[in-house]
């Protein structure tokens, strides 16, 4: 049996013959055709001439573009207004001609498409590859003008923070704003790298007033649904996971990703790639031995084992024989000489509590200690999505709660400035009142800006942070500098960009 669109488009390659009229919709082919147009057709006999416009299927509707040139099994064609983008159309696929263009669907509609209008379409199919080349050099001077100069870079980040404070608060109006203040594929690019895709496009759902909501939707549904699929085989080897700790008698606790997973928390399709658990340091190589009899293993030699226990908070990764994530065991929150507050089992077991759900038992921070983790995890602000989470929580947490970890940030004796910017930050999405020091707010400044900078320049700034981990004093913070030991002439290389990277934001447009 032929399936719905064969039959549609069998029907209509019988009646092109017979001059079949189609309605005009969309704006892929101005500036000649026009929505309220009428394209009369004629039977596609296996050839066209370059600069006719065929009609053929693309998923759920019939596309006409203009053919730009021939291939061995086909048509390549492409749209007037977006000559970059060409389709390759096999000659089974073509469905008609157009023989005709009317002005409008009125029996009495005038033709328009007379020597002026037919010539100019053939002067666009022609002159197809230098269209393409014109846009590309067109594109390039504008990515080249971007970068060259700060202030015509547009300012995306302050527009995905505005989103999500949005999301967080239930503000269906400002979350449209929020959205419509930037290009839809920067924002969902930016969403997207921010790893907050999947809580933007739930809340994006029920939006319909704005063409650049459903843009970004349809941009971001893709990655969406495959984070989904991945987390659903995650909760099941978190649960097993679990049960295998509780009956080897280690103590552990789930950590953020894992945690949810177990929780079944709604925001489990947020994409994890491993599994984080915590484990009391004296019962760190009982927990290696239990997972490689369950399978597990390091793929890493003994060397890089011993440089990962000396310089990481958690062991080297430990491989499933089989599909999975793998599991890495924490010692601690932060990794060694990071933080000087203390983040390992024995400083923050009372902030372990035992969630119950239909496959089991396990046991996880609560929301002080998940909170806490989320804003030490969030340090250097480059990935927003642990802030979503930290904001949550700081929402559930009373006045008192709050106020112990602005304090703990605040006295950290290595990074108060970076540590307090996770909760700062956090807070101004919840809506909360946070006071925020000065060398905060500069921090703050410039994280935003340096988000919007170019790839090759953000990547960059390891000098700036030092700066501003410093507290904009004039000295650098060497542990920042000099985090993954780097030569001399890479350490001249971060101070000597400082000025840079500085100048140039500075001179970035305010959001």
């Amino acid at each position: 049996m032929m399936e719905r669109h064969e039959r549609h488009d069998a029907i209509l390659r019988l009646a092109a013959g017979d001059g079949t009229r189609l309605a005009m919709r969309g704006n892929s082919m101005r500036p000649l055709f026009r929505e309220s147009m009428v394209l009369k057709t004629r039977a596609y006999e296996g050839t066209a001439c370059i600069g006719d416009v065929v009609v053929f299927r693309r998923q759920d509707i019939l596309v006409a573009h203009r053919v730009v040139a021939h291939a061995p099994s086909g048509l390549q064609t492409a749209g007037d207004a977006q000559p970059w983008i060409v389709e390759d159309v096999p000659h089974r696929e073509v469905l008609a001609v157009v023989d005709g263009v009317f002005a409008g669907a009125e029996p009495t509609a005038a033709r328009v498409d007379g020597l002026s209008f037919t010539m100019r379409g053939a002067l666009y199919a022609r002159a197809h590859r230098l269209r393409v080349r014109l846009h590309r050099a067109e594109t390039m001077l504008a990515a080249a003008a971007q970068f060259a100069f700060p202030w015509q870079r547009p300012r995306v980040q302050p527009a995905l923070v505005a989103a999500l404070g949005a999301i967080v608060q239930g503000d269906e109006h400002a979350l449209a704003a929020a959205v419509a203040r930037v290009p839809a594929q920067r924002f969902a690019l930016s969403a997207e790298r921010h790893r907050c895709a999947e809580a933007v496009l739930e809340a994006l759902r029920g939006l319909d007033t704005d063409p650049t909501i459903a843009e970004v939707r349809a941009l971001l549904a893709p990655p969406v649904r495959q984070n989904a699929v991945q987390a659903l085989l995650q909760r099941g080897q978190v649960v097993t996971l679990a049960e295998n700790f509780t009956a080897a008698g280690i103590p552990f606790a789930l950590l953020k990703g894992a945690a949810r997973a177990f929780r079944d928390d709604p925001a489990l399709a947020h994409p994890s790639c491993d599994i984080d658990v915590l484990i009391p340091r004296d019962a760190i190589d009982d927990a290696v031995t239990m997972l490689r009899r369950r399978g597990y293993g390091f793929r890493s030699n003994e060397k890089q084992q011993l440089r990962y226990r000396r310089r990481h908070h958690h062991l080297a990764p430990l491989f499933p024989s089989g599909p999975g994530l793998f599991v890495e065991l924490h010692t601690s929150l932060a990794p060694p000489g990071t933080l000087g507050l203390a983040t390992d089992w024995e400083a923050l077991h009372s902030h372990v509590v035992t969630i119950e759900t239909r496959d089991g038992t396990a046991r996880c921070f609560d929301a002080f200690g998940s909170a806490l983790h989320y804003g030490i995890h969030a340090i250097g602000l480059e990935r927003l999505r642990d802030l979503l989470f930290c904001t949550r929580l700081l929402r559930e947490l009373d006045g008192e709660q709050r106020a112990e970890l602005r304090r703990l940030a605040a006295v950290d004796a290595i990074d108060p400035v970076r540590f307090g910017a996770s909760f700062a930050l956090a807070a101004r999405i919840a809506g909360l009142d946070w006071e925020t020091p000065p060398e905060v707010e500069r921090y703050l400044k410039w994280a935003s800006r340096r988000d919007d900078m170019p790839k090759a320049l953000r990547l960059r700034t390891r000098g700036v942070e030092a700066w501003f981990a410093a507290g904009s004093r004039l000295r650098l913070e060497p542990r920042i500098l000099m985090l993954d030991d780097p030569a001399p002439r890479q350490i001249v290389g971060r101070a000597g960009l400082i000025p840079i990277a500085l100048g140039y934001a500075a001179a970035m447009a305010e959001a």
